[in-house]
């Protein structure tokens, strides 16, 4: 099989890591494959926000949790936020699941394709990070959660700009076990000839 396709079809999410930091050279290049992901009209709207200081993990978690917590549920609550808001009541709860790398993909609000260019952003990352036996998982709290007040004032001190919004994260690091292979793929593809 050649490489390009054994890297896909091998990539799982990984959601325990490892403390050791991935290398500058490899979260360049992790960095560099999200920069070349297909984008609408080639606009490049993008900002990729790499975070490796311990402290600034720490601090993005707490706003995380606490932002959930002031969320009020209601019967229109979606299930997954009632799910993120049960876990941010533990005080230990860590929605990065203490990787040692986080990055925030942000990207121009009134862009139309902020959204798909994004996803493939972070999938490029997910799978150079994979080709460099490095482990990834996308994220999605901090995109429903961007205009809250303690999530854009976190995302002002990243210097994410005001015009900006959160389209997705990922968090990078070694995984710290082996992962199973991927099940089989549902009944998904259709092709009409």
């Amino acid at each position: 099989m050649n490489a390009v396709l054994e890297n896909i079809l091998t990539r799982r999410s990984i959601r325990a890591f490892k403390e050791e930091q991935i290398s500058e050279g490899d979260l360049n290049t992790i960095l560099l494959a999200g920069s070349y992901a297909p984008n609408g009209m080639g606009l490049q709207s993008w900002k990729f926000t790499a975070i490796q200081n311990p402290v600034m993990m720490k601090k993005v978690n707490e706003a995380i949790r606490q932002t959930l917590l002031s969320i009020p549920v209601v019967a229109e609550t979606h299930p997954y936020i009632i799910s993120l808001i049960e876990k941010a009541k533990d005080v230990s709860a860590d929605f990065l699941y203490h990787a040692p790398t986080y990055i925030i993909v942000s990207g121009l609000k009134d862009n139309g394709n902020a959204m798909p260019d994004s996803a493939l952003a972070i999938g490029n990352m997910m799978l150079a990070a994979h080709s460099l036996r490095i482990g990834s998982c996308w994220l999605n709290q901090l995109p429903g959660l961007t205009h809250m007040p303690l999530i854009r004032e976190l995302l002002t001190e990243l210097d994410i700009p005001e015009n900006h919004i959160v389209y997705g994260s990922v968090v990078l690091g070694y995984a710290s076990n082996e992962p199973k292979p991927a099940d089989l793929r549902k009944d998904v593809i259709h092709i009409i000839r």
